[in-house]
């Protein structure tokens, strides 16, 4: 059986087009902990699978990027091309 702390843990799907999602996960990779935001596409049958590339962030680095995004969010909503809550 796998350690909880070991396994990866899928945090969200967000869909990025009708035949692709982005899933945050966090994982662990050689020791370090980390999150990674990964992008996976249908294949012919109809399952997900990864795509190339993505992005993996060390886990300490987390505050920070929860903090851009809310500030990404913020700017867009301010800057219209989001509508307000």
């Amino acid at each position: 059986m796998t350690d909880v702390q070991d396994s990866e843990i899928v945090v969200a799907e967000i869909p990025k087009n009708s035949r692709e999602v982005v899933r945050v996960t966090l994982g662990q990779y050689r020791g370090g902990r980390n999150i990674n935001l990964w992008p996976f596409y249908r294949d012919g049958a109809g399952n997900l699978r990864p795509g190339k590339r993505g992005l993996i962030i060390g886990i300490r680095h987390l505050p920070a990027l929860a903090a851009a995004l809310a500030q990404a969010l913020d700017a867009a909503r301010e800057n219209g091309r989001l509508p307000p809550e």
